[in-house]
């Protein structure tokens, strides 16, 4: 051995160039740690951001609640149109946004993916009002249409103001059921009680309005992209998340759409709610009851 050379199982001194490599052992310690670490946090994380879109999406519904409110102070108390129908059909009529069908005509699919029909005032009557095209959009909702991403999410319930088209169509409009038109009409029935935007389930959103049928059949599906619920507004202006509880509901609203005549073949809970907070039946009168 030379003179300045040292033993190998001497210790290593400072500023001694030598380095200490990690055994395999130890560096599959290390992965599994910070495996174990990923797998403890990420959940987590996941939470942490699911919580966050659904506050996004009740401050969303809270702004269009109050926007649905001034409206119809600023208009002699009268509802704002809803209904459904492009810029070529609806005439000198604004609904409150555009909503088309599911055909694949480029109008009706613009409705869903040009975020400028939504702040047009020529077009919508939310537009003066709610110039921000992010508030009509979840941010849990992550479908495309033809490539595009979807500008839409909301849809207000089918009894407050239909407009457009005229009679609403069996399935859409009962007609044993109250079309409210003003704030006093809606005054009478229970309005903290009373549906107003619903959180649509991505495949299922197409009109401006959210159908209701008052038979066994469901229309359209609510979101179940916040852990099995949707957020929703209520005509008094209040804002829940409701839970949905029948698994048809959540395969459906997980589904693609086919048809608006979906028949609920066993007693759906969630239908019968949807239903007995869409509108209230009207008497021979033309009175309301709940």
């Amino acid at each position: 051995m030379k003179a300045d050379q040292k033993p190998s199982n001497w210790p290593l001194l400072k500023g001694d160039s030598r380095a200490r490599a990690f055994s395999l052992t130890e560096l599959l310690v290390t992965v599994a740690v910070i495996g174990l670490l990923a797998a403890l946090l990420l959940p987590a994380l996941g939470r942490a951001k699911a919580r966050a879109m659904r506050t996004v999406c009740v401050g969303n519904l809270r702004q269009l609640a109050l926007t649905w409110q001034i409206y119809a102070q600023d208009n002699n108390d009268r509802l704002v149109p809803n209904g459904y129908g492009t810029r070529g059909t609806v005439g000198d009529t604004r609904l409150w946004v555009l909503g088309a069908t599911h055909a694949a005509a480029p109008e009706h699919r613009a409705t869903l993916t040009n975020a400028a029909l939504l702040t047009d005032p020529a077009v919508s009557a939310f537009a003066a009002y709610l110039p921000a095209a992010a508030v009509y959009k979840c941010p849990a909702d992550r479908l495309l249409i033809d490539g595009a991403a979807k500008v839409r999410s909301y849809a207000l319930n089918a009894y407050l103001g239909w407009t457009l088209p005229e009679g609403g169509g069996e399935f859409l409009l009962s007609p044993r059921h109250a079309n409210f038109r003003t704030l006093a009409e809606l005054g009478s029935a229970t309005p903290s009680e009373r549906l107003q935007f619903v959180d649509v389930a991505p495949e299922w959103l197409c009109h401006s309005a959210f159908g209701v049928a008052m038979t066994a059949v469901f229309y359209q599906f609510p979101t179940v992209e916040h852990g099995d619920a949707s957020p929703i507004s209520f005509a008094d202006g209040h804002v829940e998340v409701r839970r949905w509880r029948d698994p048809w509901t959540f395969q459906m609203a997980r589904s693609r759409f086919i048809t608006h005549l979906n028949w609920a073949f066993r007693p759906s809970a969630d239908l019968l709610w949807l239903r007995e907070h869409a509108s209230v039946v009207t008497d021979p009168s033309g009175n309301t009851s709940p």
